[in-house]
């Protein structure tokens, strides 16, 4: 290990070698994001893939960008992502607090959110992360009052592209066409199960790896995906931990994957309900990318 380059007086410091915190946010030390409007076709409506955007303040004050996409249809009685719950000094496995991302699925089965952090889906200087090239890391925290009420909540890494809003039914279903030619994506991927889904290279059918694991009840629940400089990916997650806290740990049974080089990706999350009015509060959102991008501020 060099520690020349991570050394500010000395000559061959480069500025670039240490992780770069390309999204931070959390729902105590960070103001609400800022939504942009969500009516198309008319106030507070949108069609399935229509597309709007959410500003998150970090702990710094800096603006981060996300670009997000409906998943089915939301109607005017739908939930725009905001915070809701009791905000204390701190946070506990059972608080119910954060970015409330249930969309409308009071209202139907199959709809939801896909957030993709950072900047564009087609990936930016602020976002991308080039596989082989760059190591990464995505984190989050996330509460549910019931998991079982939603067919797909997952993190991961997936090839830059334009949405495919049918992506999160085909994880859920374990079975078809991901619509996404090169992704991972880890989480509750059928209902109160932790799962990971892959593909590569547009194989036409998803790689589907039950864990073993479940969710954790009522409580908050921790997933972590890293991306390594080879483009290996591994996964860790724990249940009923305060957010950001508790000892990570693999699944118990996980599942072999590598992103091509050259692969231009992006961080993503998936959100799909099942028609019951469940809170999903987003706690916490944590992604890094080494080694910094030229013309995106290291924080």
């Amino acid at each position: 290990m060099r520690s020349d380059v991570f050394n500010k007086n000395s000559n061959a410091y480069d500025g670039k070698t240490r992780p770069e915190k390309i999204f931070e946010w959390d729902y105590i030390s960070c103001a609400p994001p800022l939504v942009s409007n969500l009516g198309v076709s008319a106030d507070g409506v949108m069609a399935n893939g229509d597309k709007f955007s959410m500003l998150f303040p970090g702990s710094n004050g800096q603006l981060q960008p996300t670009m997000c996409c409906s998943i089915g249809a939301f109607t005017a009685v739908g939930m725009s992502p905001t915070v809701q719950g009791t905000v204390g000094a701190s946070d506990a496995d059972g608080t119910a607090a954060g970015l409330n991302l249930q969309m409308d699925s009071e209202t139907a089965d199959n709809v939801g959110v896909e957030i993709v952090w950072g900047g564009s889906q087609f990936g930016s200087n602020s976002n991308k992360i080039i596989a082989q090239t760059h190591s990464a890391s995505f984190d989050v925290t996330i509460n549910n009052a019931d998991w079982s009420d939603y067919d797909c909540l997952s993190i991961g890494f997936r090839k830059v592209q334009e949405f495919q809003p049918g992506h999160g039914a085909i994880l859920a279903a374990s079975s078809g066409d991901p619509l996404y030619t090169d992704y991972v994506a880890f989480g509750c991927i059928s209902p109160d199960d932790v799962q990971i889904s892959t593909d590569l290279n547009n194989s036409g059918d998803e790689t589907v790896t039950d864990s073993g694991d479940a969710t954790a009840a009522t409580s908050n629940h921790r997933f972590r995906v890293d991306l390594a400089s080879d483009g290996k990916v591994t996964y860790k997650h724990i249940g009923a931990a305060a957010m950001r806290q508790g000892v990570l740990a693999a699944p118990s049974t996980t599942a072999a994957f590598t992103f091509d080089a050259g692969d231009i990706l992006v961080p993503y999350m998936f959100v799909l309900g099942t028609n019951q009015n469940s809170a999903v509060y987003l706690k916490s959102v944590d992604i890094t990318r080494s080694p910094a991008v030229d013309g995106h501020s290291v924080a």
